[in-house]
């Protein structure tokens, strides 16, 4: 899957197995941004290549992976 500004992906939290729907807002190298849309408001969450496929990011102590 190719990334692409406004694409809608999944974000998984690794230490609660919980998935939310996210939004990529930035792409810059082996980094990409997406955003949370949370009722508490809105995450973003940079998230960063480990191999293709593979997106590894971290927000208030909790890790996120996202794959494509």
């Amino acid at each position: 899957m190719m990334l692409t500004l406004d694409a809608q992906v999944q974000v998984t939290c690794t230490e609660t197995d919980q998935q939310a729907p996210a939004t990529i807002v930035r792409i810059q190298g082996k980094r990409v941004d997406v955003l949370l849309n949370q009722s508490g408001g809105d995450i973003i969450i940079s998230m960063v290549r480990q191999k293709p496929g593979l997106y590894v990011g971290s927000r208030s102590g909790l890790e996120f992976t996202m794959r494509t």
